[in-house]
């Protein structure tokens, strides 16, 4: 890691140290809510469009909810723990230039549930084509707002980014419904 010389040099490093930590977990975090949205509207839209009842569409989502954030948690964790250890091992970085697992695995399975439950809320009131069309319309809108809000940070462009997300998302959740569709008339 390359440092600043200033006349308060361990200030900047400590600085420096600070902004990958936040860094990192912004990382982490936006990985999680994207995916945490992505996944779960793709689960959704295929148990939806194998036309099962809106209690199957709850459990399934509540599932895929908990095992989502605990895989993506985990998988964060462990993760940064070997990327912390092949840094070590090479003597790349120094103790304490490492950024935390813990934080990262917090934030990744933490706004993975929060985004999970996006696409899920319009099962909890009601049924049907509705709730397959609320449930669009909320996962729509909030992938376009993770993409855009993500700008305030990396100063892009808030609609290009928005739709990138969108674009991404969507397409899983089209997918997720297409595949679901199938399923449904091949089974039932």
């Amino acid at each position: 890691m390359s440092e600043r010389t200033t006349s308060d040099g361990a200030a900047d490093v400590v600085e420096q140290r600070n902004g990958l930590e936040r860094s990192n977990t912004i990382r982490a975090g936006v990985f999680g809510v994207q995916d945490g949205i992505v996944s779960n509207f793709g689960l959704i839209m295929g148990v939806a469009g194998a036309q099962f009842t809106p209690e199957a569409v709850l459990v399934a989502g509540v599932a895929g909810i908990v095992s989502g954030a605990m895989s993506m948690g985990a998988g964060e964790y462990v993760s940064v723990r070997t990327q912390r250890e092949l840094l070590e091992v090479g003597q790349v970085v120094e103790d304490g230039e490492n950024v935390s697992p813990y934080r990262a695995a917090a934030a990744n399975g933490l706004l993975f549930a929060s985004g999970g439950v996006i696409p899920l809320l319009p099962f909890l009131f009601s049924g049907g084509r509705t709730a397959v069309l609320s449930s669009v319309l909320l996962s729509v809108l909030a992938l376009f707002a993770a993409g855009a809000i993500l700008t305030r940070l990396t100063r892009r462009s808030p609609w290009r980014s928005g739709l990138r997300v969108l674009l991404i998302g969507g397409g899983a959740g089209l997918l997720g419904y297409l595949v679901g569709s199938a399923l449904g008339v091949a089974v039932g």
